[in-house]
């Protein structure tokens, strides 16, 4: 039986017909989830950010780059620099971080067509201190890809291709009417496949074309697909199929990592839809009066924790400045919600509660404090509703935290429970053994980075 082709309009590319099915149903899944409200660009967003480390290692990874998971995390998200690791590898991953930023701001208007500039610009912002000659530059030389059978186009001729590739991008890259539709997918997959057959660029091509890709996916409303380290090979056959003008094997592949993504997406969407429902029916519990108090209270409660944080974040940066030997680095994690705060104010439990974190270095030394929201704690239940808990990075570098109240007294800080009594206008901090100081935010702060600098680096 003859293979029955779909050509792709306005390019040299074409696909198996059976794959339309698959490709449709998958488009009809994004498509009824934005319909229902449970994908909305809020949550897109929320979970690119939270896909954005898995994205940038993996890309990179494909590329060759040594940095795992962890790794690309500490340098990307602290701006730390490793020893014994290519400076080369690092900065890709920063190069990456940015470049991704780049695209937020390239996917939040839809209506502005995506043109041979914002490529070019990609394409600076991935081998910027690597490559600074080339970064952003067509390439004036002949180049062969490694493991390939196929020639890319002399430098002679990559404006004309150029040219030509980013006027039909320009074409395609306002979705319309055809928003969360089978084209996003398809267009995607070809903006990929398509750079990577010009390969303009001297190095990068991958990287760009991988961004590339994922720009048009997030303007057609899709999640984005994230090639792994694993699917290198995979990967790279599909691109030598491309070559050919068939774009079978590689929109196969690209629709399942859709697939995936969308996987993690529906489920981020429904733990969305449920705390929405919860929040309802904690708001039940009280009358008009009671919520209005609470609503007072958190308000107030919430402006104090604002300013701890502010205070911890401002010592932390004056104490980094001012330190030769130890870094400090200090991550935000967002304010707790109403809805949360309700729900630790009555003793439920509620997800993702984290606060900020200090991050202090020296050498090969680190220890990571994450302070986080919870309920409150028996000797803080008369004072406070809800509190701040401490825990410690246990082992360094495993990522994994244990509340300062489960490790060993003699190996722990004075404080491991801040609280705020909006009576009295006052801080108030628990000892692991249980005893209550009634505290201002300098003293806090004061003590807690003396006893964690003489805990970890005072020798």
């Amino acid at each position: 039986m003859a293979i029955e082709w779909i050509e792709i309009e306005n390019t040299f590319y074409s696909y198996r017909a059976p794959q339309k099915v698959f490709i449709e149903k998958l488009a009809g899944r994004v498509a009824d989830m934005r319909n229902s409200g449970k994908l909305t660009p809020e949550v897109l967003y929320r979970l690119r950010q939270y896909f954005r480390i898995k994205n940038i290692y993996h890309s990179n990874a494909i590329e060759g780059n040594v940095l795992n998971v962890g790794e690309t995390r500490q340098v990307v998200e602290m701006g730390l620099t490793l020893t014994g690791k290519p400076l080369k590898d690092q900065a890709e991953a920063k190069n990456l971080a940015d470049a991704v930023d780049y695209l937020e701001k390239l996917a939040e208007d839809t209506t502005k067509p995506i043109k041979e500039y914002d490529v070019r610009q990609i394409h600076q912002l991935v081998l910027k201190d690597i490559n600074d000659e080339n970064a952003g530059s067509y390439r004036n030389v002949i180049v062969e890809i490694s493991g390939s059978e196929y020639k890319p186009p002399g430098p002679e001729k990559i404006a004309a291709e150029m040219e030509g590739f980013s006027n039909w991008l320009a074409s395609v890259s306002c979705p319309g009417e055809n928003f969360a539709t089978a084209n996003g997918l398809i267009y995607a997959a070809v903006a990929h496949a398509w750079l990577v057959y010009i390969h303009p660029f001297i190095d990068g091509n991958g990287r760009v074309a991988r961004l590339l890709m994922n720009l048009i996916l997030m303007r057609y409303g899709f999640p984005i697909a994230i090639v792994t380290r694993e699917d290198r090979k995979r990967y790279y056959d599909a691109l030598e199929e491309t070559q050919s003008s068939d774009l079978s094997q590689f929109l196969s592949l690209i629709s399942e990592c859709v697939e995936e993504s969308l996987e993690e997406y529906e489920a981020a969407a429904e733990e969305q839809r449920e705390r929405i429902e919860w929040a309802r029916s904690l708001a039940e519990r009280f009358d008009a009066g009671e919520r209005a108090k609470i609503a007072n209270e958190y308000e107030v409660w919430r402006s104090a924790l604002d300013l701890l944080k502010g205070y911890m974040r401002q010592t932390a940066a004056m104490i980094d400045e001012s330190s030769p030997l130890v870094k400090i680095f200090f991550k935000d994690f967002g304010m707790l919600e109403y809805e949360k705060y309700i729900s630790l104010r009555i003793g439920e439990s509620a997800k993702r509660t984290w606060f900020f974190r200090i991050d202090f270095l020296r050498g090969d030394s680190a220890a990571r404090y994450l302070f986080f929201f919870g309920s409150k704690s028996y000797y803080l239940k008369d004072i406070c509703h809800v509190t701040l808990h401490i825990a410690r990075e246990e082992p360094s570098g495993s990522y994994y935290y244990e509340l300062l109240d489960r490790l060993s007294k003699p190996n722990v800080l004075s404080m491991a429970e801040l609280g705020y009594d909006s009576k009295a206008e006052k801080f108030v901090s628990r000892s692991p053994n249980g005893s209550i100081t009634v505290d201002k935010i300098e003293k806090i702060g004061k003590r807690f980075f003396e006893e964690v600098i003489k805990r970890h680096f005072s020798n």
